[in-house]
């Protein structure tokens, strides 16, 4: 069976255990999640026992090419052809996300009679598998040699903006269809801001110097922080970096199927706080990677989620001393049985 067709017959068993008769998707990730068409101005409806892409005439052709297991309905007007098809059918409990629609979309498909459910296609979405899994390997280690080729360049007088062009370069050449998000070169006292945009600074000698980025392959992301030295470090870097480094790999060590997010970030955080800095990491240990940089499982204090088999999330630990430096590190890791694999190492 077609993966996406697989995934249609996923979420039509989800349906019926939760006694509804459609699931309307609207957001371009998850319509090419089921279909494996992306493109904007495109929903499906997921009924059970059919399935309808609303499509504008421009695209019929290259969706009927892709994905022949859905029917298609060609609109004029896309929000009166999909509530027209729901009353067609006779559809009395169809559900959309509320989490991925404005506050305007989401009271339009209400006053049509549509029902919020949340987190159908996210209980999906978090267990990567055949060609989805592969691409993300690959986002990552598109990732991980751009790193390698890249921190040679990286010499005094070079600007944030330099490095962030030609990494981002790097990973196209090398097949990456996109950045997976803006990249983060913070050089100096820029790597105490976990989110620091990226500037025109120039790197100093004897200066940390931190990069989180990652690409997209396939439509999959990869996410990794490196934090390095240029020059002489001094020795309170050196401790904070052995104790963010001996933190990140405990938590790495950790991933393993059938333990909580917040498990993993208790992990990290209670290292690091035993060493005197808990005050100064300031954000959660990891998120869950895949068609979007930031999705389920949440890896942190709250993070109730069971990691299973399959998933894809960051250990990503980090000190930051304000006004001096910070410190990252992160790989993304595949969720194992019986032991965690990096795969931006």
């Amino acid at each position: 069976m077609n993966i996406h067709a697989k995934r249609i017959s996923d979420i039509r068993k989800i349906l019926s255990e939760k006694k509804l008769d459609a699931l309307l998707l609207t957001q371009i990730k998850d319509v090419f999640y089921v279909s494996g068409f992306h493109q904007d101005r495109t929903a499906v409806l997921i009924t059970k026992n059919k399935s309808f892409a609303f499509i504008p005439k421009m695209f019929l052709e290259h969706f009927k090419e892709i994905a022949s297991f859905i029917d298609t309905v060609v609109y004029d007007n896309y929000h009166e052809s999909v509530l027209s098809k729901i009353k067609e059918l006779g559809l009395k409990k169809t559900v959309f996300d509320p989490s991925f629609e404005s506050y305007t979309e989401g009271k339009f498909w209400v006053s049509g009679g549509l029902q919020e459910c949340s987190g159908i296609l996210t209980s999906l979405r978090m267990i990567k598998e055949g060609e989805e899994l592969e691409n993300v390997k690959t986002a990552c280690k598109i990732a991980a040699k751009t790193f390698k080729l890249i921190k040679p360049k990286i010499k005094e007088g070079i600007r944030e903006v330099d490095v962030a062009a030609e990494m981002e370069y790097l990973m196209r050449k090398q097949g990456a269809m996109e950045k997976s998000f803006d990249l983060i070169i913070a050089f100096g006292e820029n790597s105490a801001l976990p989110h620091h945009e990226t500037s025109t600074r120039k790197l100093k000698k004897n200066e940390p110097v931190l990069i989180d980025f990652g690409c997209v392959f396939g439509r999959y992301c990869s996410d990794m922080t490196r934090t390095f030295f240029y020059g002489q470090p001094s020795a309170e870097f050196l401790k904070v970096y052995s104790i963010v480094d001996k933190a990140q790999k405990a938590g790495v060590a950790g991933v393993l199927a059938g333990r909580k997010g917040k498990d993993i970030d208790a992990i990290c955080r209670d290292y690091i706080s035993a060493s005197g800095y808990g005050q100064y990491f300031i954000h959660g240990t990891g998120h869950g990677v895949g068609l979007q940089i930031h999705e389920e499982p949440y890896i942190n204090t709250k993070g109730e989620t069971e990691l299973r088999e399959g998933m894809i999330i960051t250990v990503e630990p980090g000190i930051y001393l304000y006004g001096k430096f910070g410190v990252r590190i992160e790989d993304t890791i595949l969720v194992g049985r019986k032991k965690s694999v990096p795969l931006t190492r």
